[in-house]
């Protein structure tokens, strides 16, 4: 016995009833509606409403004998044909849907593991980066983070955004001074006291990222509201940094 996953036509807007009734009239073929209640052990009513569903659909026809109905399930292919019918009315409903589509700012937070999911959220940050933008970030405050983190990720994406011609603009602990010296592309400021986690802002994300471990985790989360914070929070770290 073959064994069917009938999860593909409910997905397709069919009912248990309805799915139970194609499938019996296509073993069963031509048939009165008391040999479906009695195949299907399904209540009368529930077989009367799946047969009129089906009809209403085109999945099923029926001709009368002597006054009496004897119900047939159309070809399986006429499934197709169902499918494209509802695409096509979907279709002609999408504009209407997309009128009433809320255009207000949307809000998403991202979780990211792993050096690859690292760069992966990297890429997100800047991904709708346009010449000119500025990238603002608060660099790692343990030197050995710091290096692990420039070796593995950040080298790759610092070439990427100079390629992009985003401007820069980095606040590092003088413990990292010596290190980040070879940053060129970036502005640089510094700064003796404790800095926010490793925190980078670029137009409407934030992206906040944690070294410790033996993999690295970070939320990437987009909201200008958000994004508006960080940037003056970054500010004033600027003004009060040392060149």
């Amino acid at each position: 016995m073959i064994f069917m996953d009938i999860n593909v036509l409910e997905n397709l807007g069919l009912s248990r009833n309805e799915i139970t009734v194609f499938l019996k009239l296509l073993e069963l073929g031509e048939s009165k509606a008391g040999s479906i209640i009695t195949k299907t052990n399904l209540q009368s009513s529930a077989v009367y409403n799946a047969i009129n569903s089906l009809i209403d659909k085109g999945m099923v026809s029926y001709i009368k004998k002597s006054q009496v109905k004897y119900y047939k399930a159309a070809d399986p292919e006429t499934i197709l044909d169902y499918i494209e019918n509802k695409k096509q009315e979907y279709i002609k409903l999408l504009p209407e849907l997309k009128e009433k589509q809320n255009k207000g700012e949307t809000e998403e937070v991202e979780l990211f593991k792993s050096f690859r999911g690292i760069k992966t959220l990297l890429s997100e940050l800047i991904k709708d980066a346009k010449k000119g933008d500025v990238y603002r970030f608060f660099s790692i405050e343990n030197p050995e983070e710091y290096k692990i983190a420039t070796e593995k990720v950040y080298e790759v994406q610092k070439a990427i955004r100079k390629e992009l011609g985003i401007k820069t603009k980095g606040i590092f602990h003088e413990k990292t001074k010596a290190m980040a010296r070879g940053a060129t592309i970036t502005q640089k400021r510094y700064v003796n006291f404790p800095l926010p986690p490793n925190t980078q802002i670029m137009n409407d994300h934030v992206a906040i990222i944690s070294w410790k471990g033996e993999q690295p985790s970070g939320i990437l989360i987009k909201s200008a509201d958000i994004a508006k914070s960080y940037i003056d929070f970054f500010e004033h770290f600027w003004e009060i940094g040392k060149k």
